[in-house]
């Protein structure tokens, strides 16, 4: 279990982040004129950023409140309750198991909590889901191989036979949760179709097919990736108050007082832990409103998307779309002769949607080597098989990659800012006066290298000096899956405090 931590001391020379420099090195006055043009584009102001603060706090605290039937406004922010109470202490022991499907990827893991301030050892498998086993008549055909993948784990871990552990699932496919261990599949994604799947409980079509295999395997809980990043992170850190998922696409989860969930507690009029805190799962990724500063570029991206109009927030923010905004801007200043490389010949990649990958980001804005910008050579003529290249043209990429990626750092840090706001102001768990950590785990975390500082730079400008340097925030490695089985401990431990309360 690897976590890169770090404080968010405030620095008060800075309000709000840096701005990139638009000054080109090479290149003609009509191409700076053009690359400054842009950058304005892809500016956050300072009003901008408040406003997307203060409208994420809106949404947060009207998708917990109970809603009247003469309010038919349709939240962005889902708010959506994990059902998980209480937090880990970091001495919790055991031996727990956890499933995560991700597209046509299998991973089992075991993670034996040894206490002691947090520490575990974990042991993990990943399987293939062949591809006759994605689409069917019925659904209990891919559950059985899955059931055939657990039992191959047990049996290369050397698990007992007569031992029945604890379980939580984490699902790619789009389920309602009414419980910890209770969840209605609404659809299959990733490419599986299986007709009779739409309608059942996701627990208990699982443990079923686990029960007729003969596993010693019960599952307690279903798992979303946030909430797992935070409770990964909680484990060795129990301050941990928010987990974020910043990859393909994002999600945040954070600590709520139950008794703040109007929603929630309308729809469980006998709720016992109205006392305690619990996770929500906000599902911010689609948290759209007229804050968000939207270019030309995002929505021509939006209208040529399979979802348009909806998720516009992770599609100016995350790993799946970021590279495609570059695309975009590359190919209008091709066509506009402010780049002067061909993207006519057939085997030119860089017509072709997608074919930008958010990585391309990454290299670009490590380059730099300022006389030759070798490596964003490497993408566009190489990667991409554009035409020959200038140096001015390689730099106006670059620049083109930064000013998309730290627009997206910036809306990335003001949502969270907004959550830690929240978090402050209404006392929960560790306060202001304690401070507590943020968990961060994902792809574009760990591969770019530019894009947390930028986040944090968003995230301190933001929050209150006395807050920010309360603030620490740990970025996260292979937490998913291991935080599932954590989610199995929390489970187990709420249950047997559930017994001690009857």
């Amino acid at each position: 279990m690897s976590f890169n931590r770090e404080s968010l001391t405030h620095d008060t020379r800075s309000k709000r982040p840096k701005v990139e420099s638009t000054r080109l090195m090479h290149g003609s006055p009509q191409q700076q004129l053009e690359i400054e043009k842009l950058q304005e584009q892809f500016r956050v102001s300072d009003e901008t950023l408040d406003n997307i603060l203060h409208s994420f706090e809106d949404e947060i605290k009207a998708g917990l409140a109970a809603q009247s039937e003469n309010a038919p406004h349709q939240n962005d922010l889902k708010m959506i309750p994990s059902y998980v109470t209480g937090y880990p202490t970091g001495n919790e022991k055991g031996t727990y198991l956890a499933l995560e499907i991700s597209g046509v990827d299998i991973y089992v893991c075991q993670v034996k909590l040894k206490g002691e301030g947090g520490k575990l050892a974990i042991n993990q498998y990943q399987y293939k889901i062949p591809d006759h086993l994605t689409a069917g008549d019925d659904i209990c055909v891919l559950i059985d191989y899955v059931a055939d993948c657990v039992a191959d784990f047990q049996r290369r871990i050397g698990s007992g036979h007569h031992t029945v552990y604890s379980m939580a699932i984490s699902v790619g496919f789009a389920v309602r949760q009414t419980g910890l261990n209770r969840g209605t599949i609404l659809a299959l994604e990733h490419g599986f179709e299986f007709p009779n799947a739409v309608g059942c409980d996701a627990v208990e079509l699982f443990h079923s097919r686990f029960h007729a295999k003969g596993l010693g395997v019960k599952i307690v809980a279903i798992a979303n990736d946030a909430v797992c990043t935070l409770l990964a992170h909680a484990y060795q850190h129990p301050s941990t108050r928010i987990g974020i998922v910043h990859c393909a696409g994002t999600n945040c989860a954070y600590y709520d007082k139950v008794s703040n969930m109007g929603k929630f507690l309308s729809q469980h009029p006998q709720e016992s832990s109205i006392q305690r805190d619990m996770i929500i799962n906000t599902e911010w990724c689609t948290f759209h409103l007229n804050t968000l500063p939207m270019t030309e570029y995002d929505r021509l991206l939006d209208r040529e998307s399979n979802n348009r109009g909806i998720h516009i927030f992770e599609k100016m923010t995350t790993g799946m779309y970021l590279g495609e905004i570059v695309r975009q801007v590359l190919i209008s200043f091709v066509d506009r002769h402010v780049l002067s490389f061909d993207v006519s010949d057939e085997d030119c990649l860089l017509r072709i949607p997608y074919h930008f990958d958010t990585s391309y980001m990454y290299v670009c804005e490590a380059d730099d080597n300022w006389e030759t910008l070798e490596d964003t050579r490497v993408v566009l003529e190489e990667m991409c098989k554009i035409g020959e290249t200038t140096l001015a043209d390689r730099e106006i990429v670059k620049k083109v990659c930064e000013f998309i990626g730290h627009r997206a750092a910036a809306l990335l840090g003001a949502a969270t800012a907004s959550i830690v706001k929240y978090i402050v102001e209404c006392g929960v768990g560790a306060g202001k006066e304690e401070g507590f950590a943020i968990s961060i785990s994902g792809d574009v975390y760990k591969d770019y290298p530019s894009f947390h500082p930028r986040v944090c730079e968003t995230l301190k400008a933001l929050i209150p000096d006395e807050v920010a340097s309360r603030l620490s925030v740990g970025i996260v490695k292979h937490s998913r899956i291991v935080g599932a089985a954590i989610v199995a401990m929390m489970a187990e431990k709420m249950d047997q405090q559930h017994q001690v309360e009857i």
